[in-house]
């Protein structure tokens, strides 16, 4: 089978955009207004922090911001001499957001969020901690989340057990990202769960 076929393949995950469980994108966008555009996304890995952040910043540019996303992980360097070019790019005019601010070094964060209150018109940060900025949403999961999602990968006709969807979300701790990987991993291997 070759990748791009199969339904769990990332390009097709990445297809599958935020869905709030408990609130609704205007009432999201409403909130981050009345934060004055500084806040958080919070939530654990796998949650829909980054696509929620993605979302917003397409959300934003409709609405006429300049909304400039950059993302801090495990495999980009962002050190402090790329903390300081970020921020020696900063405009008032622009609403930064941040992917991954809890992996940034305390004091390249702090250096940021001074830094982001004179230079910026706003920041929106994803961490998997509360704390680092007033929180706009905390992204959660559910097993009904990952069935609707898995339905809609898969080919027409074909289905994937309800039991084996709860169990593969309770062993990954409603991680959606790990149970989507783990999905590719056995489709590839069996064509069929």
């Amino acid at each position: 089978m070759k990748a791009k076929d199969n339904p769990f393949a990332v390009e097709r995950i990445q297809t599958i955009r935020y869905r709030p469980l408990h609130t609704t994108f205007d009432r999201i966008l409403a909130r981050l207004h009345e934060l004055n555009y500084r806040a958080a996304i919070i939530g654990p890995g796998g949650s829909g922090k980054t696509t929620l952040l993605e979302d917003l910043q397409e959300t934003l540019r409709q609405k006429g911001f300049r909304a400039n996303l950059t993302f801090v992980n495990d495999t980009t360097c962002f050190d402090s001499p790329a903390c300081r070019r970020l921020l020696s790019e900063l405009t008032r005019d622009i609403i930064l957001l941040l992917d991954g601010a809890d992996l940034l070094r305390r004091s390249d964060w702090s250096l940021l969020k001074r830094h982001t209150i004179t230079h910026a018109y706003g920041l929106v940060i994803t961490s998997r901690r509360p704390g680092l900025l007033p929180t706009l949403i905390e992204c959660t999961t559910s097993p009904a989340l990952l069935k609707e999602i898995v339905t809609e990968l898969l080919p027409r006709g074909r289905t994937i057990p309800a039991e084996f969807l709860d169990d593969l979300y309770q062993r990954h701790q409603g991680n959606l990202r790990a149970c989507f990987r783990e999905l590719y991993d056995l489709y590839t291997r069996s064509h069929h769960i």
